[in-house]
């Protein structure tokens, strides 16, 4: 049987990546098999086959972001120790790729920190990197993760360089309207929250006009995030309402919205409504577990069910502290502080607030994200 170059490989798994990129499932699916069945016939080169396993490891990130599985994450993490255990050396654009695809797939199990420390890696990289989506992407995936540590004056530089180049290609406006979230929320963790709506507004425009109901679902909630840091509560509950109705069958989804609306129906004195809302989000969370979203839940128990049970609340703020969750514990510590302020315990709403300041200080320094 006749050898295949491995050049003519590494030309279809580039456009495999292009696929994945695209998030066209159906013809990365068909150029992944392609490769697999090429591979089999193909010249010996070791940096190939490395460059396919991490295309493989991109693939299943792609998959797993759209519909996350606990047994593709299994397979993912033994793709990790397959490209760690490996005994050659990596260089270039292998370098850069190793790097970057771990810091998404950390970022994905909500390991922040560790992602951006990958990421850091890859950016040394990044001189090498000539394609301009593929820019566009580091800097999409950069901003997104210093967005979740509130470092938000770095996840502004990134977010609008990659909104600048997706803005010049048709084919990615679900990555143009993921980069409007990125902004409008580092908008609303300036407290600029009439600057943060445009965007999402436009997010809600693009997304309409693209039929896309999955992201539209989560522009209806970015907009209802918004509406309830702004303490427009009702506001905050229609958006939400509106993109629970859309979101079908999707739990991880589903998860977020009944948190969010649960939470800014406790705020809103709306108890009833809060809790049944808090009810159906335990619910799905029994199907589909998520760690985080487990101790965000019992957060909001303990405070607006259990009348602020310090015991449960620590147990919270601990799982916060050893993730390094500065920016959700800062969330949670300013909603029971308000709690206490209005039961009228002011000491304990005091020592509250005294945690707000301190978790903020935490944020702005970033000790986590930086060695020297």
């Amino acid at each position: 049987m006749e050898k295949v170059h491995s050049s003519h490989v590494g030309v279809k798994i580039n456009e495999w990546h292009k696929m994945i990129r695209q998030f066209s499932v159906p013809d990365a699916e068909i150029l992944k098999a392609e490769v697999e069945r090429e591979i089999e016939r193909m010249e010996e080169d070791q940096d190939l086959l490395i460059y396919y396993q991490l295309m493989c490891f991109r693939h299943q990130l792609m998959l797993d972001y759209i519909k996350p599985s606990e047994q593709r994450s299994l397979s993912i993490a033994d793709l990790v120790d397959k490209i760690e255990n490996s005994n050659h050396k990596l260089s270039g654009m292998l370098q850069y790729y190793n790097a970057f695809f771990r810091g998404m797939y950390e970022f994905s199990i909500k390991e922040y920190v560790q992602a951006i420390q990958y990421y850091k890696m890859a950016e040394k990289q990044l001189t090498l990197v000539i394609d301009d989506i593929e820019q566009a992407e580091f800097h999409f995936k950069v901003a997104e993760a210093y967005y979740i540590m509130k470092q938000t004056h770095v996840s502004m530089h990134h977010i609008l360089k990659a909104l600048e180049i997706y803005d010049q290609y048709d084919l990615y406006k679900v990555r143009k309207i993921q980069c409007l979230f990125v902004i409008a929320g580092n908008y609303d963790d300036l407290a600029r929250h009439d600057k943060s709506i445009p965007h999402l507004k436009n997010a809600i425009k693009i997304a309409e006009e693209i039929g896309d109901q999955k992201i539209l679902t989560k522009a209806f909630l970015n907009i209802g995030h918004t509406f309830d840091r702004d303490g427009q509560w009702d506001e905050a509950i229609n958006y939400f309402e509106k993109a629970i109705q859309k979101a079908n069958d999707d739990s991880e989804l589903l998860i977020k919205l009944y948190f969010a609306i649960s939470c800014t129906q406790f705020k809103a004195g709306r108890l009833k409504e809060g809790e049944a809302s808090l009810k159906q989000g335990t619910n799905i969370l029994e199907e589909a577990p998520n760690k985080l979203y487990e101790n965000l839940f019992n957060f909001l128990e303990a405070v607006y069910v259990n009348n602020i049970n310090e015991e449960q609340l620590a147990e919270v703020f601990q799982y916060f502290e050893q993730k390094q969750l500065f920016a959700y514990a800062e969330a949670c510590y300013i909603v029971y502080a308000d709690e206490y302020g209005k039961k009228g315990q002011f000491e304990e709403a005091t020592a509250a607030y005294q945690k707000v300041l301190e978790t903020q200080l935490k944020i702005q320094r970033g000790d986590c994200l930086y060695e020297f």
